[in-house]
């Protein structure tokens, strides 16, 4: 068990320089295979061919590969240990980078794009349990700062990619993630190789409430997963398929829509920031924060039905906004656990369920298109969709239990 004092406020970086490092430099490396990928597709597509369904499997890796981490990390993590799962992230995102910017076909490339987006999905999943064992006493900061960084990593290879491209090669594109990557390695070999003997860092590896963890069988668990699932449905099906829907409904030129695009996905930046430690102001009435995820979805999806042509980047803002609940989730990974442990098995459970759902968003939206020609249709189902899902997890939320809790009642 910790020591009384592991979770009481402390200096944010007092002994703690290379945790805040690594948890940056991780953060930052977690969408680069994502974003700095697709602007390079016509590029390499000079290179070696690279067909219409090539492309679509490599759009399907990231949310499945997200999925295994959410199956493998904590059976692996429990092995391991913490700060070496973290390495083996990192290896495998870097392979992956290498592999790519080596591709000498489509195969390649996709082995290549897996590996890295395994890593990431490691990654994934470990993050909200570092944040805990690192940083107990600011577990919502170090979210935000994390959130945010990542949020940063989701835009920003996709600016810098082309143009480096140009400079360079594409090759060079893809292998400038991989230096990042290496860096991102270091604090973490050096966190592994110190063997600190801080109490504070020797938060409990067994949840105090319960011996077994089987995340499944806990309501909360199930509502976490099913707030960071609404959220990821939205943004696999936008950025799939918001540039092909704002061109027909809204009349807007391809540069306007990936503008808006980018504007969906910037909103993300000052949410990331400010919705954790809301979070944890907000205590046992964090269930209005789903609520009002749920009522920005609606206002959003509406505008673009009602007056798609009419302040259009005004809702695609809002909808944006609606996405207040991913980084709401994974701040509830800690904020409704006891322990590393439980942490760990609740982040891979949720995102086992974020990402199976979100993995299967842009196809059938393709196919609701396909049958009925009409993106009303679409888009009145994303907006069903986010509110039935949402009001269930906020009912359950709203009784305030731990996952922990519930979870011994249980066994």
């Amino acid at each position: 068990m910790s020591s009384p004092s592991a979770n009481a406020p402390r200096a944010l970086l007092a002994g703690r320089v290379l945790a805040f490092a690594g948890i940056a430099l991780v953060a930052f490396s977690m969408r680069a295979a994502v974003a700095g990928l697709s602007p390079l597709i016509p590029i390499i597509g000079q290179t070696y061919e690279l067909n219409t369904a090539a492309i679509a499997l490599l759009g399907s890796i990231a949310p499945l590969s997200f999925a295994a981490g959410g199956v493998f990390t904590p059976r692996i993590e429990k092995r391991i240990g913490l700060e070496r799962t973290l390495i083996l992230a990192l290896v495998l995102m870097i392979l992956g980078h290498v592999i790519r910017a080596a591709s000498v076909n489509w195969q390649t490339l996709a082995v290549g794009t897996l590996s890295a987006l395994v890593g990431m999905g490691f990654a994934n999943v470990a993050m909200p349990p570092v944040v805990r064992k690192y940083f107990p006493d600011r577990v919502s900061m170090m979210t935000s700062v994390y959130m945010s960084i990542m949020s940063i990593s989701a835009f920003l290879p996709a600016l810098v990619a082309v143009p480096v491209a140009d400079a360079i090669g594409w090759r060079g594109s893809l292998l400038q993630w991989a230096v990042i990557a290496t860096i991102a390695l270091i604090p973490w070999i050096l966190e592994y190789r110190s063997h600190r003997k801080d109490s504070s860092f020797d938060a409990p590896e067994e949840s105090p409430q319960v011996r077994k963890i089987h995340p499944w069988r806990s309501p909360t668990a199930w509502a976490v997963g099913t707030v960071l699932a609404v959220s990821s449905i939205t943004g696999y099906a936008m950025y799939a398929w918001m540039p092909v829907i704002l061109i027909d409904i809204a009349g807007v030129t391809p540069a306007q829509s990936g503008a808006l695009l980018a504007l969906f996905a910037g909103i993300g930046l000052p949410l990331a920031f400010v919705t954790p430690g809301l979070a944890k102001r907000m205590g046992k009435h964090v269930h209005w924060l789903v609520t009002l995820g749920s009522a920005f979805f609606v206002v959003g999806y509406l505008g673009l039905l009602l007056s798609p042509t009419h302040g259009t980047w005004i809702w695609v803002a809002i909808v944006g906004t609606g996405c207040l609940e991913f980084p709401l989730a994974l701040v509830l990974v800690n904020l409704r656990t006891e322990s590393v442990r439980s942490s760990m098995a609740l982040s891979g459970f949720a995102q086992i369920v974020a990402y199976l759902c979100a993995a299967m968003a842009p196809p059938l939206m393709g196919m609701l298109y396909s049958s009925t020609n009409d993106w009303t249709v679409v888009l009145t189902t994303l907006m069903i969709v986010s509110v039935a899902a949402n009001i269930p997890a906020a009912l359950i939320l709203r009784r305030n239990r731990m996952v922990d809790a519930e979870l011994a009642l249980k066994s």
